[in-house]
């Protein structure tokens, strides 16, 4: 297959570094990024050890290809669909971003879209260098103009890649549930400034971690979305633990100066909640804490 990865960053050049294994692979990325690949690969390291040798460019290349997977920031989808115009009538779209809305944005324009979550854990320590932290789970499904053969195809890549994936019948549900996940995991390191295994180590945190999560699992029962407050407590900390080296990918936004996802994970489901009266102090005590430390970067 002819791959497109539209925003490599962390996760993005994992996927395209597995699948650049078995498949015509390019990335699109920043430019230190690229150039680093150009001269000596892409290295990962960690659970998956693989020198890449994907193609690497800053724009958006021609076509055709088979798949588009979009990874870029939640903030840039809609932009990022705009780059992608070329591809949207004959490639297959596939989304494994954070946040809510992503698929909801790429089916808006483009014809063909998988959406799906990961929880693999992937570091971005320096241009053309990241480490696979921690192993997780990939669930895709079909979400507009796509059949569960689209998706036991992309599913069967990254398997015989080397990142075991599965096929969903529900995956709005599954996407609800990896925010309700990334939106205890994410910000509380954010702000503690330590990496997901501390979330499970300690008692007291492990505990506020559980709290997160059940009160995400309201705001998404308040959306009508029916997701197991113990289930997703449990899932929390099972990531957290799984994923215990990773530096969440809203902590290394926030100790780059970056902007944060907090927006697409948290801000989203505080929406919901209010519109259905669902109390959330603790998501919205994180929602603001986050934010506090996006404006204390000097800009």
């Amino acid at each position: 297959m002819r791959v497109l990865v539209f925003g490599a960053g962390a996760i993005g050049s994992l996927l395209g570094g597995i699948l650049s294994r078995e498949h015509d692979v390019t990335l699109v990325g920043r430019a230190a990024h690229v150039e680093a690949i150009h001269r000596r690969g892409l290295r990962i390291s960690g659970h998956t050890t693989l020198l890449a040798k994907p193609t690497a460019t800053t724009t958006v290349p021609q076509g055709p290809f088979d798949l588009v997977l979009v990874t870029t920031k939640a903030y840039d989808t809609a932009s990022a669909v705009e780059a992608l115009r070329p591809f949207w009538r004959q490639s297959v779209f596939v989304t494994l971003q954070n946040g809510l809305g992503n698929a909801e944005r790429i089916a808006s324009a483009a014809d063909h879209v998988l959406a799906g979550t990961t929880t693999h854990g992937v570091t971005f320590v320096a241009p053309g260098e990241i480490v696979h932290a921690g192993r997780g789970d990939t669930r895709v499904g079909p979400w507009q103009g796509t059949t569960w053969d689209d998706a036991q195809r992309v599913a069967g890549a990254l398997t015989a890649a080397g990142l075991p994936t599965t096929v969903t019948a529900n995956v709005r549900r599954e996407v609800w549930g990896k925010v309700v996940v990334n939106a205890a995991i994410n910000p509380l390191t954010a702000v503690l400034r330590r990496p997901n295994g501390a979330l499970a180590e300690a008692d007291d945190l492990r505990r506020l971690l559980g709290r997160v999560a059940r009160e995400g699992v309201a705001a998404a029962g308040a959306a009508g979305v029916d997701l197991d407050p113990d289930e997703l407590a449990g899932k929390a900390a099972e990531v957290a633990s799984r994923t215990a080296e990773n530096r969440s990918s809203m902590l290394q936004d926030v100790e780059r100066g970056r902007r944060t996802e907090i927006e697409a994970i948290v801000g989203e489901l505080l929406r919901v909640a209010d519109e259905k009266g669902v109390p959330t102090p603790y998501l919205r005590t994180l929602f603001v804490l986050v934010r506090g430390l996006e404006r204390a970067v000097p800009r």
